[in-house]
Formats: structure tokens, sequence, C-alpha cells
């Protein structure tokens, strides 16, 4: 098992070098893990999609076309 301050240089790293994250983003990550108690690598690959650069796609929730279709005006 890591010791924590390895775990952090660890994440950091990972923030860093793989993620690309700026210092405010690396904060961001390193809280949100923090709170669930994960290390970052585990939670990027486990929670987040990455592998292309386009993350959303525009027509899986249109908001228009779903109001359209289950309430009146």
């Amino acid at each position: 098992m890591k010791s924590e301050i390895d775990q952090m240089i660890d994440n950091l790293e990972f923030c860093i070098e793989t993620l690309g994250c700026n210092d405010e983003q690396t904060g961001e990550v390193l809280a949100a893990t923090n709170e669930l108690g994960v290390n970052v690598e585990y939670f990027c690959n486990e929670f987040m999609e990455t592998s292309s650069k386009e993350v959303h796609n525009p027509d899986y929730l249109n908001i228009a076309v779903f109001n359209a279709t289950f309430w009146e005006f």
C-alpha cells in the first residue's frame, strides 16, 4: 500500500502529465477524488470517457426535442 505522500504525488503527476490539467483544474480534480476517497487514475479510468476530444454528444439529450415531445405548450 502506498503512503499518502506517494499517492498524492501520483495523483498530481496523473493530473498534470496525463490529463493536462492546469493548477485550477488539478485542484478541482483532487478535491473531488478526495471527497470520494479514490485516487485520480482510478476515478478517470472508471468514471470518465476520455477516448475522444468530443465528450458531449449534442444529440444525446436535446432539451428542445424533449420538451416538444413530452410537454404541451
